[in-house]
């Protein structure tokens, strides 16, 4: 934190690394007044689309070089992160891609309210503030500053069958998020 604010900083810092899931009571210890965001999506379109990204190889990538690895990557940090939620106080609001692309403003709205912010209408034009950037350090760059879409949703069913070994692991965790399976 020290590199990013100084020891005197009282706004709010935003820390959206994916795989920080699994490290909730740690997060709890360091940030007592944490408020975590759980942004989900289907398992197996989560997973499929990890698979398909072009990370920097590093030892957490790693595992997306192989079907079978990125879904026991999932599966870890899920079970990881729940097992976090049973050991820490800290508040969690999830937030599902497929309602955001449907309703986003009553998404956000809920977002902003379980964060204690002001609601501000600028929140739901998410391309302006991407065309503002110098750059998004993030694999999904060139998506950030599409508008929102049902197109990934469901994707996953055009690769049921290279998927299918990881299926059972997969659908676990959609009946669990709430998902048809």
């Amino acid at each position: 934190m020290d590199r990013h604010v100084g020891r005197d900083f009282d706004g709010l810092v935003v820390d959206k690394l994916p795989l920080n899931m699994m490290s909730l009571p740690l997060i709890a210890t360091l940030f007592p007044d944490a408020r975590i965001v759980f942004a989900q999506r289907h398992p197996c379109d989560c997973v499929l689309s990890g698979f398909l990204q072009n990370f920097l190889l590093n030892v957490p990538m790693a595992s997306f070089l192989e079907i079978r690895d990125a879904a026991d990557l999932y599966d870890a940090s899920m079970r990881l992160f729940l097992r976090g939620r049973e050991r820490s106080d800290l508040p969690v609001h999830g937030l599902a891609y497929e309602r955001l692309v449907e309703v986003p403003e009553e998404e956000l709205r809920r977002t902003i309210d379980f964060l204690g912010l002001d609601w501000w209408p600028a929140l739901l034009d998410h391309r302006a503030t991407a065309a503002r950037r110098k750059s998004i350090p993030t694999p999904s760059y060139d998506t950030v500053s599409q508008p929102l879409s049902r197109k990934p949703s469901g994707r996953w069913r055009h690769y049921s069958k290279q998927l299918e070994p990881v299926l059972p692991t997969l659908m676990h965790w959609a009946g669990q998020l709430g998902y048809e399976v």
